[in-house]
C-alpha cells in the first residue's frame, strides 16, 4: 500500500509540472556546495582500507562552511558561477574559475573551467543526460523536490538531484539540467559532493543575466575538454595521486 502511494505522489507531481503556466520563471538560487575530501581519498583506488582508516583518524576536526554559488536565471537562460562575497578573513583560499552558462532555447552552453592550471573555454551543445525519476520525495530551501539518478562515467561517479516543478525550468548546478523542474540539491557520490539551495528568490525581476563581457581561455569543444580530463585522471591513478586537487570532482 505504500509503495502505491508513493508511485501516486510521484505521478502528480509530474503531472503538477505539465498544468503550470507557460511563462518562464526567473530569479536568483545561491547554493553551498561542501566536499568532504576525506572520504573522496579514501575511495582512491590505490587507497587501501588500513590507509582510508588511518586518514579518516588523522584529518582531525574543522568545519566546513562550503562554497557559496549563484544561478541567475530568466528567459530559457542561465549562468552560473561562484557567489561574489567579502571575506571577513585576513586569507580566503583561491577558488578555480568557474562560469557556466546555458542557452535552453538554443541548447548550447558556455563553459569557463580552471582545471590542471588551465583556464578552458568550452562551447558546445548542452549534453543530453539519462536521468531515472525515483519514488522520493523531500523539501529543500521550502520546496517539495522529487529524486533523480544519473551517472557521470568518466569521474566513475553517481549523482543524485532533488528537483522541483514549482520552478518549471530544466536548469541546475555544477551544469547538471535536463530534468522536468529546477534542480535544489546534487549529491554526488553518497555525500562526497553535495550542493544545497540555501535561497531562492523567484519574486524579484532579473533584468540581466550577470553574463561577462569577455571570457579568456583555451577554446575547445565537450569531446576536447573529456579528453584532457579523462587522461589526467588515469595518469593521476596510475602516479598514485588524487586527481581531483586540480580538477572538480
Amino acid at each position: 500500500m505504500l509503495i502505491k502511494i508513493k508511485y501516486l505522489l510521484v505521478g502528480l507531481f509530474l503531472l503538477s509540472f505539465i498544468a503550470i503556466d507557460a511563462q518562464m520563471p526567473e530569479g536568483v538560487i545561491t547554493y553551498n556546495r561542501k566536499t568532504d575530501w576525506v572520504s573522496i581519498n579514501a575511495k582512491l583506488p590505490y587507497v587501501s582500507s588500513e590507509e582510508a582508516d588511518r586518514r579518516r583518524l588523522t584529518s582531525g576536526t574543522w568545519e566546513n562552511k562550503g562554497t557559496n554559488y549563484e544561478l541567475h536565471f530568466k528567459d530559457n537562460a542561465s549562468i552560473y558561477q561562484t557567489k561574489k562575497e567579502e571575506s571577513s578573513e585576513g586569507y580566503s583560499w583561491r577558488k578555480s574559475k568557474l562560469i557556466l552558462i546555458r542557452d535552453f532555447n538554443k541548447g548550447l552552453k558556455k563553459d569557463l573551467r580552471e582545471d590542471v592550471g588551465t583556464e578552458m573555454l568550452i562551447e558546445d551543445k548542452i549534453e543530453k543526460r539519462r536521468w531515472k525519476i525515483l519514488n522520493e520525495i523531500k523539501e529543500v530551501a521550502g520546496y517539495l523536490c522529487m529524486k533523480a539518478e544519473t551517472t557521470n562515467p568518466m569521474k566513475n561517479q553517481t549523482v543524485h538531484a532533488w528537483f522541483t516543478d514549482a520552478i518549471p525550468m530544466s536548469g541546475g548546478p555544477e551544469g547538471y539540467d535536463g530534468l522536468p523542474g529546477m534542480i535544489l540539491e546534487l549529491d554526488i557520490n553518497e555525500g562526497d559532493a553535495v550542493t544545497v539551495a540555501t535561497s531562492v528568490d523567484i519574486e524579484t525581476p532579473v533584468e540581466n543575466l550577470p553574463i561577462p563581457k569577455k571570457m579568456k581561455g583555451k577554446k575547445m569543444d565537450q569531446a576536447k575538454y573529456d579528453e584532457i580530463i579523462s587522461k589526467f585522471i588515469e595518469e593521476s591513478i596510475e602516479g598514485r595521486k588524487n586527481p581531483y586537487w586540480r580538477i572538480r570532482f
